[in-house]
């Protein structure tokens, strides 16, 4: 597995050249129009999982780049959980400095 850095994230992968080509598709797929669900079924009927991998990933940035940023005291649902698993998760590891 290697490893790479597209847009400020990690990622890893088997065939990096696969990779790449297959997320800067998913990224410009989209607002394209083109069929994402048919090339997603392409890529997983040629047995590419390095191509299959970029291409969710690149989906998945393309949609972050369209959804827009929440504020920090946002009260939606998702929010308020994401807020409060955080906030668990901080004094767990916190519970468990002090015990150490």
């Amino acid at each position: 597995m290697n490893a790479l850095i597209i847009d400020g994230r990690r990622f890893e992968s088997s065939d990096p050249g696969l990779f790449i080509g297959a997320y800067q598709a998913g990224k410009t797929s989209v607002s394209e129009g083109e069929d994402t669900h048919g090339l997603y079924r392409q890529l997983l009927a040629q047995g590419d999982a390095a191509a299959v991998a970029g291409y969710l990933h690149g989906l998945a940035a393309s949609a972050r780049e369209q959804t827009p940023e929440h504020p920090d005291d946002c009260p939606c649902r998702l929010c308020v959980h994401d807020r409060e698993v955080l906030m668990r998760h901080i004094y767990r590891v916190w519970r468990e400095g002090v015990a150490a």
